[in-house]
């Protein structure tokens, strides 16, 4: 009889309270993964944005820069007639075709994903990303002293250039353009000897 009762004792299973405490452990570590999964997501999809967002942003300073090298950048052209020596011209949008737009609309400056994979702000499928350039303009055109400083900036934060987004105020001056803003700027320093 004495074997008997070992035998019993030694079949035992599992008790309910030690499979729900399982179960529980269990639940928490899937959960803290998932997060940290979904954490690991959002950190790259983020850091591919600020990646995109750099590059289109140094692509308007080029732009600028290309159109200042053939002569096509002249600070008094007719669409902004504000825009004259020793002045600052602002929310700019150049097109790859080397036209200007000054215009306070922030849907004008958003990019679009045309066939081909380049951005521009003609027709295809619209982005996140929304580029403006401004520039500032010290000197006359005619002497050697003339520099032009482009600052284009991008955000891909879906809203554009708003007070809304917190990046500009409401005048249209950019104050908060940074990282946490999700915007980007690049500066170039040109002078103009045309």
């Amino acid at each position: 009889m004495n074997k008997f009762k070992k035998y019993k004792t030694a079949r035992r299973g599992f008790s309910l309270i030690e499979v729900l405490v399982t179960v529980f452990i269990l639940a928490i570590g899937l959960v803290a993964v998932s997060t940290l999964m979904a954490d690991n997501i959002k950190s790259s999809e983020n850091a591919k944005n600020q990646i995109i967002a750099s590059q289109l942003a140094q692509e308007g300073v080029e732009l600028v820069r290309n159109m200042k090298d053939n002569g096509l950048l002249d600070p008094s052209y007719s669409d902004s007639s504000a825009c004259t020596p020793a002045s600052k011209c602002i929310n700019l949008r150049i097109d790859k075709d080397d036209t200007i737009f000054n215009t306070n609309n922030t849907l004008d400056k958003q990019l679009y994903l045309n066939g081909n994979f380049f951005y521009t702000h003609a027709a295809g499928t619209p982005t996140k990303f929304y580029r403006r350039i401004d520039l500032t303009v010290a000197g006359a055109k005619a002497t050697t002293n003339r520099v032009i400083t482009a600052t284009s900036y991008v955000t891909w934060n879906n809203m554009g250039f708003t007070v809304a987004a917190g990046i500009v105020d409401v005048s249209g001056n950019i104050t908060n353009c940074n990282i946490g803003n999700k915007c980007v700027s690049v500066v170039s320093v040109m002078p103009d000897l045309n």
